[in-house]
């Protein structure tokens, strides 16, 4: 009991103690300050930059679900526009539209028109049903539209942070978002560069 007792003391006295130099706990305490404050920071604008590219790409996804023409060149054009403004990026976002049919004969999805703007390929049907799991249920030969979308992002208090951390933030990222939806007034989204030949027609 003795023994508690003197540690109990020993402890309220340090507690209470005062002394010391304030210019060394300065100099050990800010640097570990600083660093998670920047480190948080970090964090908080990649997940912003994440979400914004998701809505961005929600957005054209029921951009096209809306659409009852045809789709042109000068209309994708306009999507890349569109998501360059409001992803707030100085590049424009790579994106693709799938228009997409279910199949009961062949138990599979097909691929009825596919286009991109920026680095990627035109969708085919086996990358098509490699996403199968992730896709709508839909009956016999009903149409639905895949929106895909990359949004490049570089850390913007450098890469040192992501490397100390091991957070993967180091680098350039890319935040990838695939949004499939239903046509809302109509059938299908047709796509024609052409609308007076008729014939080009792809729906």
């Amino acid at each position: 009991m003795i023994g508690f007792d003197r540690v109990k003391r020993r402890w309220i006295r340090f507690q209470l103690e005062e002394t010391g130099t304030a210019i060394v706990e300065m100099v050990l305490m800010t640097p570990i300050l600083v660093w998670g404050f920047v480190i948080t920071l970090q964090f908080f604008d990649a997940y912003r930059a994440e979400l914004v590219s998701t809505k961005a790409a929600l957005t054209v996804a029921d951009l096209y679900s809306r659409e009852t023409g045809l789709i042109d060149e000068k209309y994708l054009d306009g999507t890349g526009g569109l998501l360059k403004f409001l992803n707030l990026t100085k590049e424009k976002p790579d994106f693709q539209i799938t228009v997409f049919s279910w199949h009961n004969n062949d138990n599979e999805y097909r691929v009825n028109w596919s286009r991109m703007r920026g680095a990627r390929s035109e969708m085919n049907k086996a990358e098509l049903n490699s996403y199968a799991s992730k896709l709508p249920l839909l009956s016999n030969g009903e149409n639905a539209v895949l929106v895909g979308t990359w949004t490049k992002y570089k850390a913007k208090y450098g890469d040192g942070i992501g490397t100390m951390m091991g957070t993967g933030l180091q680098g350039n990222l890319e935040f990838a978002t695939f949004v499939p939806i239903r046509p809302r007034f109509a059938p299908t989204l047709c796509y024609n560069n052409t609308p007076s030949d008729i014939s080009k027609q792809k729906c």
